[in-house]
C-alpha cells in the first residue's frame, strides 16, 4: 500500500479511495462487530472461478482454498498517516446496501430472510444460482440493519479524517426487497412507489447520518435512480451518463468512467500481457484522450465536475509487480489528462517524455511498467 502512495504522490494525485468492503471480503477490523473479521473476512476460493470468463460453463479444478485477510484500524490509521504526509486524503468506502455478502455472512440476522450463508467466492458474479445461495443486500424493512451500519461508520469516522465518506450503493439487486415482506412494508409505510425509491430512502438515510457526523457522502452514479439529495456527491462509473445527469441536476461530480479508466482492464491484446478482463480495451493512448468535463455541460454545470479517478480492482491482480504493470505507464497519462486542459495535452510529446525519463527511472529502479511505448533505442 505504501509503494502505491508513493507512485500517486510522484504523478500528483491526490486521494486514495479505499473499497474495504463487498461481497467477496470484508477487509477491515470493526471493534464492535468482531465477526465481521472473523467470518466476513476470509472465503472458500474456487480454483480458475474467474468471473471475468466469457465461457459461462465451469468446471472447478483443484481443491477449495481459504482466501481472505483485514486491516487492523492500527493498520489503517498507519496507512492513513503515511498517505498524509504525502498529501493524499484516503476516502473509504463501506459499501452498502448491496455488495454485502460477507457483512451477511458474519450476521446474517442482516438479511431479509436471515439465511445463514458463507462468504461468496469470486464466480458468484456469473454464477446463474447465486441468488439461491447468498444473499447480497442489507434488508432495507429491519431497524437492525441500520444501526449496525451506524454503528459501523461511527469506528469508520473515528479511524479516517476525510471530509468525504463513499458508501458504495451500486448494483443493487432488488430481487431480494421484492419477495422481503419487510421491506414491502417499509415501502407501505414509507409512501415508496418502487424498490428503487426504497434504495434511495437507505443510501438518504445513512447519508442524513453521516452529515449529522460531519461528513459528506459519495455514492457510485446508481444512487441517482429513485432519487438522491442534491448534497450527495455521484461517482460516475458507468461512462459519462450518471455525471451528465448528475451534474445537471446541481451535484457534485466524480468522473471515474470504467471505459477508459478502469486500470485492471487490458491495455493490449498482446498474448504476452498477464490476465485481464478484455470488455474493454483501456489503451494508454484512451485513457490520456479521456476528458473528464464532458462537452455536453454548460459552463455553469462544468463547475460541477470535481475531480475524477481511476480505478484499479485487485481481484486478479497477483502480486506488487504486476499491479505496477497495469499501473504504469497508464497512471501518469491519467494524472496528465486530470491535470492538463485539452489544449495543453499531446500524446507524441507525452511519450517522448515517458522515454527521456519515466521508463529509464523505473527500469533502474525495478519498477514494472508495460513496455510497448518504451523506446529502447533511447538508450
Amino acid at each position: 500500500m505504501k509503494n502505491l502512495i508513493d507512485l500517486m504522490a510522484s504523478y500528483k494525485l491526490n486521494v486514495l479511495h479505499w473499497h474495504l468492503v463487498d461481497n467477496e471480503g470484508w477487509r477491515i477490523e470493526i471493534k464492535q462487530y468482531p465477526k465481521l473479521i472473523e467470518v466476513g473476512a476470509w472465503r472458500e476460493e474456487i480454483r480458475n472461478g474467474k468471473f471475468y470468463d466469457k465461457d459461462t460453463t465451469w468446471t472447478p479444478e483443484g481443491e477449495p482454498y481459504r482466501y481472505g485477510g483485514y486491516y487492523t484500524q492500527k493498520q489503517i490509521k498507519e496507512v492513513i498517516e503515511y498517505a498524509a504526509s504525502r498529501q493524499i486524503t484516503v476516502i473509504p468506502e463501506i459499501e452498502l446496501p448491496g455488495h454485502s455478502g460477507a457483512a451477511l455472512a458474519a450476521y446474517p440476522e442482516l438479511s431479509c430472510n436471515a439465511s445463514p450463508q458463507t462468504v461468496p467466492y469470486s464466480r458468484t458474479h456469473s454464477s446463474l444460482a447465486y441468488s439461491a445461495q447468498w444473499n447480497f443486500n442489507y434488508c432495507a424493512g429491519k431497524e437492525v440493519s441500520f444501526e449496525f451500519l451506524e454503528n459501523v461508520l461511527d469506528e469508520v469516522i473515528a479511524l479516517f479524517p476525510s471530509e468525504y465518506i463513499h458508501i458504495g450503493g451500486d448494483e443493487v439487486d432488488m430481487s431480494y426487497w421484492e419477495a422481503c415482506p419487510h421491506c414491502q412494508k417499509r415501502m407501505a409505510d414509507e409512501h415508496l412507489d418502487s424498490e428503487h425509491e426504497l434504495q434511495a430512502y437507505f443510501v438518504q438515510r445513512i447519508e442524513k447520518y453521516l452529515s449529522a457526523h460531519g461528513r459528506k457522502m459519495i455514492g457510485w452514479d446508481e444512487i441517482l435512480e429513485g432519487g438522491v439529495t442534491s448534497s450527495a456527491t455521484v461517482m460516475s462509473w458507468r461512462g459519462e451518463k450518471g455525471g451528465i445527469e448528475a451534474a445537471k441536476k446541481g451535484n457534485n461530480v466524480i468522473m471515474s468512467s470504467n471505459n477508459p479508466l478502469y486500470l485492471n482492464i487490458a491495455q493490449t491484446d498482446s498474448p504476452n500481457d498477464p490476465f485481464a478482463p478484455t470488455w474493454s480495451m483501456n489503451t494508454l493512448e484512451r485513457v490520456y484522450a479521456f476528458n473528464p468535463v464532458p462537452d455536453a455541460l454548460t459552463a455553469e454545470q462544468k463547475i460541477k465536475i470535481i475531480g475524477t479517478q481511476a480505478s484499479i480492482w485487485t481481484e486478479f491482480i497477483s502480486s506488487v509487480e504486476h499491479l505496477e504493470f497495469m499501473l504504469l505507464p497508464r497512471l501518469p497519462a491519467f494524472s496528465e489528462s486530470a491535470w492538463s486542459g485539452e489544449k495543453k495535452k499531446d500524446f507524441e510529446d507525452f511519450i517522448v517524455r515517458l522515454n527521456s525519463w519515466h521508463y529509464l527511472n523505473w527500469k533502474f529502479s525495478g519498477t514494472r511498467f508495460h513496455p510497448k511505448h518504451f523506446e529502447r533505442s533511447v538508450y
